[in-house]
């Protein structure tokens, strides 16, 4: 039953999403999220002042509620260190709760995307202010939307790169 209530989710997400393609548009696109390295990571920290990412795991981090690829988890640990990170996930998921608990990362589940007030719960547990802020996902209602009623800047996730992919 919980796997035909996302499906049902899925499909009204989708058909929402192609609606807000004219309405709402990201500060960003990006291929994948290793797109955003050290060096663009750089300038969004002295072009806007970025200091924390609110970030999104299914299909942003991983495919299809499988383990975050090797390629993600590197780029996850280079973001770590050059930012603070919070997850939020309209999702729950204990294996992704251990996995980012064992690298120090707040998750935050069943996080009623894009309703502000977790990515302002995010903003406090970073200690970050909303403008301060990059929301990072794949979907423009609950990722895009949401960081963009909050003030936040948003990068757009086109896909889920994995391991043997070529870049």
């Amino acid at each position: 039953m919980e796997r035909l209530d996302f499906l049902i989710y899925e499909k009204i997400s989708s058909l929402i999403n192609i609606a807000l393609v004219k309405a709402v548009n990201p500060d960003v696109t990006l291929r994948d999220v290793t797109v955003l390295n050290k060096g663009m990571i750089k300038l969004l920290k002295y072009n806007y002042g970025i200091e924390g990412v609110i970030l999104d795991v299914d299909e942003t981090l991983r495919k299809e509620f499988g383990n975050i690829p090797k390629c993600n988890d590197d780029w996850i640990d280079a973001l770590k260190g050059e930012l603070k990170v919070t997850i939020l996930s309209n999702g729950k998921s204990e294996p992704m709760q251990r996995y980012f608990n064992e690298k120090g990362i707040d998750y935050i589940t069943f996080a009623l995307k894009p309703l502000r007030r977790n990515f302002l719960k995010a903003c406090e547990q970073m200690e970050v202010s909303p403008d301060k802020v990059m929301v990072i996902g794949n979907d423009l209602f609950s990722d895009i939307l949401g960081g963009k009623r909050n003030k936040m800047k948003t990068a757009l996730v086109q896909k889920v790169r994995d391991n043997h992919e070529d870049r």
